[in-house]
């Protein structure tokens, strides 16, 4: 019972927001930056996002890919969220690294 509880807490925080696909996902590159992918906004919903992080592990664009959000303030809430990500730097790594992440937003009260 108790191994049950454990695993579904686990997959739960998976669930909410992820470094889904992608060369930095490939490669092992970590986020530096303390992020639970959880936004508070005005709706809830899930984006998806495909960001390129530059060597200096900072997020140089973001584009939409797919998300079930209507509103647009909350698409950009999370946007702003996704820009300011930070990985790992290194001079290793291409010059521009892809990813796609998955952000959640939790309607506040």
């Amino acid at each position: 019972m108790r191994l049950l509880v454990l695993v579904s807490c686990l997959f739960s925080f998976a669930a909410n927001g992820q470094i889904i696909s992608g060369e930095l996902k490939d490669e092992g590159r970590k986020l530096v930056s303390t992020a639970n992918f959880i936004v508070e906004g005005t709706a809830n919903g899930y984006a998806k996002y495909e960001v390129a992080v530059n060597r200096e592990g900072e997020v140089t664009s973001v584009r939409l890919i797919e998300t079930d959000i209507k509103s647009t303030p909350t698409k950009m809430k999370l946007r702003d969220y996704a820009m300011k990500l930070v990985f790992e730097k290194g001079t290793y790594y291409p010059k521009f690294h892809h990813a796609v992440v998955r952000l959640t937003s939790v309607k506040s009260l």
